[in-house]
């Protein structure tokens, strides 16, 4: 899947990717035009433009908190037509599922906000789709039910593609592959290359300053405290090895940081 007008990318088959950026980025449309529920120019998936085309919808879903199910039907009636829509469907699997975070029987309209994240993503995981497309999936969810989720996750994992658009990287930066962040600079490869660019340095400011001035390179972020400065320095494409260097040099610490801290830096705040 590749090539919208703002933004390239690509993502590769059976691995899971994550989709990050503030809100209101557009997070949400880019997941519906990979969907084929809206146009887009340029997108294609497997191969084809997705919009309308439902020999492709058909190796899609699209599950989220803005991707509601039906309000009047319960878990019975929503994995019936689920199994008619999909010729993948696991009924099995939808059942254990629901077993396993407690979905009462009730119609969808009745159950909380957590039940209907569960909900929708079981229908995701029972649907055998190839390419599964999460929106914000576990909003609402519990600790258990959170782990839980992650676990399915785990054993979805290099089965089908997978596109988790999250807030909660500090949870699911275990769980993926690569990811695309969205914003004023897109971008987008794997979760090493994203992390490793950016490094963490931290010592006494004078020694910072002097540090920076050598190395030229930008600065994303700076924390002041009574005993030491932080700064987060773009080693982008290649300079990670150099600042880790200079740090040494000028007695400092350098260190990797987490992927929420990159996508932070990077122009990912939430």
């Amino acid at each position: 899947m590749q090539n919208t007008p703002a933004l390239s990318f690509a993502l590769e088959d059976n691995l899971t990717h994550g989709l990050v950026g503030p809100n209101g980025v557009g997070k949400t449309t880019l997941l519906r035009m990979i969907a084929g529920q809206l146009k887009s120019e340029g997108l294609k998936v497997f191969g084809e433009r997705p919009f309308d085309n439902q020999k492709i919808m058909d190796r899609i879903i699209l599950m989220g908190i803005d991707n509601p199910l039906f309000d009047g039907w319960n878990v019975d009636k929503l994995f019936r037509i689920g199994k008619a829509r999909w010729k993948t469907w696991n009924q099995e699997r939808a059942e254990e599922l629901a077993s396993q975070f407690a979905l009462p029987k009730k119609n969808y309209s009745g159950l909380s906000r957590g039940q209907k994240s569960a909900m929708g993503f079981i229908f995701a995981v029972a649907s055998g789709c190839e390419l599964m497309l999460l929106d914000e999936p576990y909003l609402g969810l519990d600790v258990d039910k959170r782990q839980r989720f992650l676990e399915v996750l785990r054993e979805e994992q290099g089965k089908r593609t997978i596109v988790v658009s999250t807030h909660h990287l500090d949870e699911i930066e275990g769980y993926l592959d690569t990811v695309l962040l969205l914003g004023e600079a897109p971008l987008s490869g794997p979760i090493e290359s994203l992390v490793d660019c950016i490094v963490a340095v931290t010592g006494p400011a004078e020694q910072v300053d002097r540090a920076l001035g050598r190395l030229q390179l930008p600065v994303l972020a700076r924390h002041s405290s009574v005993h030491a400065e932080r700064v987060l320095i773009d080693a982008r494409p290649n300079f990670a090895e150099c600042v880790f260097d200079q740090a040494a040099e000028f007695g400092l610490r350098a260190q990797e940081v987490t992927l929420e801290e990159a996508v932070l830096a990077l122009g990912g705040a939430q």
